[in-house]
């Protein structure tokens, strides 16, 4: 007599998973829906198992119930051998490669043909009763046909492992052990209950094996969003992860609320958490209005996507000026009438972004440059593509450049009125990219800044305007002094002070050929790491120029406070010259600091009228285009030999 413990068993466990599925919401998406087709599957399977085996246990076997038996069989084997066939479509939908089988009809033919063979050898059995039958004691009786099921179960038994292998990539190292372990304790269950009948563990290994499926491939604290019931982050990385590395073409509607801070700040994480659901749900009811099969995502801060493998630009195009219109009408919400900024922009994959990580910037940044005031942009189709792009890829193309040391120093002629030439000069990086040319340091600076590798470009810095100062003493070139900026974030780190001694002593630099610029922002920022550090530096014989005086509030005490010894006045000022207000503010404040002994630089100066302006204002140096624009090392040493010589 065979056990029908584990069948039961089996049911149990089964049912217990499919129901957590529903309660926890996880029936939409391909990979889900599979998931639940299998477990019904091997749930009916399990009930026909045991149903067929009452009739040798507690029915007795009449010819009367010989065809409902017959009926119950066909069954079994239909269901049962369309188990690893539906777990190789639930591994297609994990992995993400279900475009892969669509569009490639060889593969659908080998998914289904198995199958195929399965269902025509069952139709043959009526009539050859080769699969299966009825000894004249009417007990159940296998025939030699049988094994043509086995062997096309083992087809995608062999099939399932290869394609786990070579997608193996797509998954985690917990989920494809946990998904290729199907295979082998399914393999082993049979055989088991090949050679020993009585112990049926083959759904209830089944079973297992589904239990471990759903616990780690299917987790839905990671997959799901859980205030909002939306796809995560996570499930937005790994799919997008995937979907690059099989070159899958996937379309966007990336939907950004500008004003969440404020909206957060406003009304509380609660209500907050209210207006999102009210959101995600509207972005759910638009694009179902269109029939585009979408993935909606919530990727935090008020970012959302959208996102589809069906190739219809109209329909996308559609869906976002619907989800525009929408998002542009008033709120009601707790008697607060609010008004969502949302900022939306249409993207292909691999036509506009062509890897992983630029796509995850653009996600982070697009808002930043794009309109929001009920446009649909659409990257393709973006006034200044290229800027579009640059600003998208700057974080890679800084990382390339310190990978690849492409970084340049330039170096600006400071000229001394009092000396009639050139004593100084101003270091300013330079950043040259083979896609994109030369790059503002506007704009990589505070890209640096945001994604920490200022620090590593500051070292670059320091390293480099050492090395080219002790070439220029070496050569007589007569340069006294070097002016280097020094970025917020460098201001700020605690062994600033140890890391520029270094590089000084590195190339045999005095104290005094070192001119470490600040601007007043930083000057105002952390404001107690920024004068110690200062401090520091200036009790070591290094000294301090404030860059940029004039373009922000200038609080004077705080001047006073800290040791500069020169102030830069900025091109703003060096361009309103002429204007009688402005030269008024300029000739006290020149008057002020240079009582309180502070040397002036005159930055941006491009006339020759600026320069006689600024010279009778008792400045101290100029700086601009007038004398030179920013020159590489070369250039600079040739026109410092070239115009100090005829000083």
């Amino acid at each position: 007599m065979k056990i029908l413990y584990f069948d039961i068993s089996a049911v149990f466990i089964l049912a217990i998973l499919l129901m957590s599925l529903f309660f926890r919401k996880m029936l939409s998406g391909r990979a889900n829906k599979y998931l639940a087709f299998l477990l019904v599957d091997i749930i009916i399977s399990a009930i026909l198992d045991c149903w067929a085996e009452a009739y040798n246990v507690w029915l007795p076997a009449k010819e009367s119930n010989t065809l409902l038996r017959e009926i119950q069989y066909y069954c079994y084997f239909l269901f049962r051998n369309v188990t690893l066939l539906l777990y190789q479509l639930f591994v297609c939908a994990v992995t993400d490669t279900w475009h892969i089988l669509v569009r490639n009809k060889w593969l659908k033919w080998l998914f289904a043909a198995p199958y195929i063979l399965i269902c025509c050898t069952l139709l043959s059995n009526p009539f050859n009763h080769q699969v299966f039958y009825f000894d004249e004691n009417l007990i159940y009786t296998r025939g030699p046909l049988i094994y043509i099921l086995y062997g096309a179960s083992f087809t995608y038994f062999i099939f399932g492992v290869v394609y786990l292998l070579k997608y193996k990539r797509m998954l985690t190292t917990d989920k494809f052990i946990a998904l290729i372990l199907m295979y082998p304790l399914n393999l082993l269950a049979v055989l088991i209950q090949l050679f020993y009948p009585e112990l049926m563990v083959e759904l209830f290994v089944n079973s297992l094996t589904m239990l471990l499926v759903t616990t780690v491939v299917q987790r839905p604290e990671e997959m799901v969003n859980p205030i909002l019931g939306v796809r995560s982050y996570v499930a937005y990385t790994s799919d997008m992860r995937k979907a690059f590395y099989i070159r899958k073409p996937v379309r966007f509607i990336f939907v950004k609320l500008v004003n969440y801070h404020a909206l957060f700040t406003l009304l509380g994480n609660d209500t907050y958490n209210t207006l999102m659901k009210s959101v995600s749900l509207g972005l759910q009811t638009v694009h179902s209005k269109e029939h585009l099969p979408m993935d909606l995502y919530y990727l935090e801060n008020g970012l959302f996507a959208l996102v589809s493998e069906k190739d219809e630009p109209e329909k996308l195009k559609c869906i976002a000026q619907r989800i525009s219109s929408e998002l542009g009408k008033a709120v009601q919400l707790e008697q607060l009438e609010l008004g969502l900024d949302a900022c939306i922009c249409i993207l292909r994959c691999p036509q506009d972004i062509d890897n992983y990580e630029r796509l995850m910037s653009f996600g982070n940044l697009f808002h930043k440059y794009l309109p929001s005031e009920g446009v649909v942009n659409e990257f393709s189709k973006a006034d200044d593509r290229r800027v579009l792009q640059l600003r998208n890829d700057i974080d890679s193309i800084i990382c390339n450049a310190i990978a690849e040391n492409r970084f340049e120093m330039y170096y600006q002629p400071i000229y001394s009125i009092k000396e009639k030439k050139f004593l100084s000069a101003e270091a300013l990086i330079r950043l040259y990219d083979e896609n994109y040319g030369f790059i503002s340091p506007e704009l990589f600076i505070p890209a640096a800044e945001r994604n920490g590798t200022i620090l590593q470009i500051g070292e670059f810095v320091l390293n480099d305007v050492c090395r080219f100062l002790a070439k220029c003493e070496k050569n007589g070139l007569g340069i006294e002094y070097l002016e280097l900026n020094l970025s917020m974030v460098q201001c700020m780190q605690r062994n600033l002070t140890d890391k520029v001694l270094f590089y000084m002593r590195k190339y045999g630099l005095r104290p005094e050929q070192i001119n470490l610029e600040i601007t007043e922002t930083a000057a105002n920022t952390a404001q107690d790491i920024v004068e110690d550090n200062i401090q520091a530096l200036w009790e070591q014989g290094i000294h301090f120029s404030l860059d940029d005086y004039g373009t922000g509030y200038s609080n004077i005490s705080r001047i006073m406070a800290l040791p500069f010894r020169i102030v830069k006045l900025d091109k703003s000022l060096a361009d309103k010259v002429k204007d009688s207000r402005t030269k008024i503010v300029l000739k006290n404040t020149i008057r002020m600091l240079k009582e309180i002994g502070m040397e002036i630089v005159v930055e941006g100066v491009e006339t020759l009228e600026a320069l006689q302006q600024f010279t009778q204002l008792e400045c101290d140096f100029i700086q601009g285009f007038y004398f030179s624009k920013p020159l590489p090392e070369q250039e600079f040493v040739k026109f410092i030999q070239e115009n100090n010589m005829t000083s």
